[in-house]
């Protein structure tokens, strides 16, 4: 009997632990991974341009990427230029039509990357120093994106150089063993924020942070000649109800 009760607090002992040390080792395995993610990005990037420099058509075939245990061939420079033309027409429609048509999906992806050569969805990442993020940047505000990284809302502006731009990122906040956009609530004016696309690095300050009801869209509307980065996760607003935390960015 006195052996038995000892295997039982060993046990229950082992499950608290296991418990206790969940989610700070998801956390950081979570935080591993987004950065390896960004990093990865960057050297694909670095590689693509290379390799168009260099002319090796052989080397841009045959490179490639993990995604999903699958093997894909990484994207050429004539494939990324032509979604930069894509991306540019996009924000251009959204910018023409806006208060004009129906905005209200989110989840889709703004733009079909598989044409492009890009098959996990990933159009760069988003960093900010000041609270130690770095995640990817997915299209489209549905569920596979948000519990991966940042997801842009569809019917907003990608993060792209040019005017007339808001480009508007969703991310989750109080998911258990991951740290998405929960820290953004620390963010405070003059901070940086940056985006990394396949094209550079844009470089952002933070200009306004404020929280607002779920049906507030005003701070995802277009303005004129400026150009900003909108980010959005939820809070509690009491019982079952959330608000929306909103930080926007305007590049300098």
């Amino acid at each position: 009997m006195k052996k038995a009760i000892i295997i039982i607090a060993s046990l229950m002992l082992a499950a608290g632990l296991v418990l206790l040390l969940f989610e700070p080792v998801s956390t950081s395995v979570s935080t591993y991974n987004a950065n390896k993610i960004a990093d990865e990005f960057d050297e694909d990037v670095k590689e693509i341009k290379n390799s168009a420099k260099k002319k090796n058509l052989k080397k841009q075939t045959t490179a490639s990427y993990t995604t999903n245990s699958t093997e894909y061939p990484k994207p050429t420079k004539e494939q990324i230029d032509r979604l930069l033309k894509a991306s540019k027409k996009y924000n251009k429609n959204i910018f023409s039509n806006q208060g004009t048509v129906n905005t209200s999906d989110y989840t889709s992806a703004a733009i079909n990357l598989k044409k492009y050569g890009i098959y996990n969805n990933l159009y760069g990442y988003i960093s900010a120093p000041s609270i130690g993020l770095k995640l990817p940047i997915y299209l489209g505000a549905n569920e596979s994106a948000l519990s991966s990284g940042a997801a842009h809302l569809c019917n907003t502006s990608l993060p792209i150089k040019g005017r007339h731009i808001n480009c508007a990122l969703a991310g989750h906040s109080g998911y258990r063993g991951r740290v998405f956009f929960d820290n953004i609530k620390r963010l405070r004016v003059g901070n940086t924020v940056s985006v990394k696309n396949y094209w550079g690095t844009i470089n952002y300050k933070v200009i306004k942070a404020h929280t607002v009801a779920p049906d507030n869209t005003n701070d995802i509307y277009i303005r004129p000649n400026r150009q900003l980065l909108t980010l959005i996760t939820c809070v509690s607003a009491g019982g079952d109800k959330f608000n929306r935390f909103i930080v926007v960015c305007e590049k300098q």
